[in-house]
């Protein structure tokens, strides 16, 4: 029974102050919001590019290679023409050259049967495919495997049972020109 002279005020008081302390933290909520968002919308977060995040294509960038064309007098360099032999190259009949093409391996040391990376630079060598060699005997035999030069690098792999120490290079065949020699060490 409620009271005639309104002895329900002050429960209702109560109520009265926190549907308006709802609706105050309800306006404030939606001003902190709205602010928010613009300030998100101005600095361009959330912002499509029109690119897929998840794009199947390589995203690495690797200049092509340009040797350096001046060298420091002062210091007493050579250029990149001559060699570091004397100025005698070998000539292309005699020896293939190794000046051109960079040849790195890793790891270089594995297991047999587990991968071989093989990874360089080649001067001016824009889509030359390159034979993988290993010496085998005091002879260069072809490996099955081959790496095309684009951008001035090339990278390739190879998997390999025979066990011991094995010299690897690359070969252009075109220009009679081979890489550095590398080593892998497999078993």
């Amino acid at each position: 029974m409620t009271k005639p002279d309104g002895g329900d005020s002050p429960h209702r008081a109560l109520l009265v102050a926190l549907v308006a302390m709802a609706g105050v933290a309800l306006l404030v909520g939606l001003a902190v919001g709205g602010a928010a968002v613009t300030v998100m919308s101005f600095a361009g977060v959330g912002e499509s590019t029109g690119e897929s995040t998840s794009r199947s294509e390589e995203s690495l960038f690797i200049p092509r290679y340009k040797p350096t064309e001046t060298v420091d007098a002062e210091l007493g360099l050579p250029s990149p023409s001559t060699s570091g032999t004397g100025g005698a190259e070998p000539t292309e009949e005699s020896s293939p050259r190794t000046d051109r093409i960079k040849l790195f391996v890793a790891p270089q040391s594995v297991g047999p049967g587990e991968r071989i990376n093989f990874n360089g630079v080649y001067v001016d060598g824009e889509g030359v495919a390159l034979q993988i060699q290993r010496k085998e005997g005091g002879t260069w035999v072809d490996f099955p495997v081959t790496a095309t030069v684009r951008g001035g690098v090339f990278s390739t792999w190879i998997l390999t049972s025979r066990t011991g120490e094995s010299p690897f290079r690359v070969f252009d065949a075109t220009a009679n020109r081979a890489s550095n020699v590398v080593t892998v060490t497999i078993g």
